[in-house]
């Protein structure tokens, strides 16, 4: 699923791109279009839709102003060991604005990290190699509010009806059936000429 072949890259915003309030959103408040990814980062398939189709979709959509992305935890616990630890670790990195920094380098390092046993200083040296403070990011890791953040994606993701990952979501219409990364880019394109007045109707 969605393996188009792209360099493998650390996402850095370009000029005119900026992070919301919302740490996880990634584009411009005035784009038309908002997609939401339900994503966990020990799942295989995210790891391909973060490194090979959500580059190309930000510099071509992204980056124009016509797609706002935002990230939601979906860690499939049952069968990602490491998923929650993850999660929580990629919210402290967006606390102190570093959230799609450490959600690239979490997804590019994830055959070293999944289905082993993570200590937490394993993030904290992840979250170093970005710049980010350990002392302030180690005691974020344990913090209630770390778990609160991951549960309330959670339960959105399961109130969505998404039951696997990485599930897509455009205008708040689920996108099913996605079986490269062309199939994704045209459902882009359809939702943004609905959401600009065009009279597409909806597959």
């Amino acid at each position: 699923m969605l393996t188009r072949a792209l360099p493998l890259f650390l996402l850095i915003a370009a000029p005119g791109i900026t992070a919301a309030q919302d740490y996880r959103t990634l584009g411009s408040r005035d784009a038309p279009v908002e997609m939401v990814v339900y994503s966990d980062f020990e799942c295989p398939y995210c790891r391909n839709f973060a490194l090979a189709a959500l580059p190309a979709i930000i510099a071509e959509f992204v980056h124009t102003g016509r797609l706002r992305i935002r990230y939601a935890y979906f860690p499939l616990a049952a069968i990602h060991t490491n998923s929650v630890a993850a999660s929580k670790a990629a919210h402290c990195a967006g606390v102190v604005g570093r959230f799609w920094s450490y959600h690239d380098y979490l997804f590019v390092r994830q055959p070293e990290w999944s289905r082993e046993t993570v200590p937490n200083t394993l993030w904290v040296d992840f979250a170093e190699n970005l710049g980010i403070d350990a002392d302030e990011f180690a005691a974020c890791l344990t913090s209630s509010e770390a778990h609160d953040a991951v549960e309330e994606d959670l339960r959105e993701a399961l109130g969505s009806g998404a039951t696997g990952t990485p599930t897509v979501v455009l205008d708040g219409e689920s996108v099913t059936g996605i079986s490269s990364y062309e199939t994704l880019r045209q459902e882009i394109l359809d939702a943004i000429e609905r959401a600009e007045g065009g009279t597409r109707e909806p597959r």
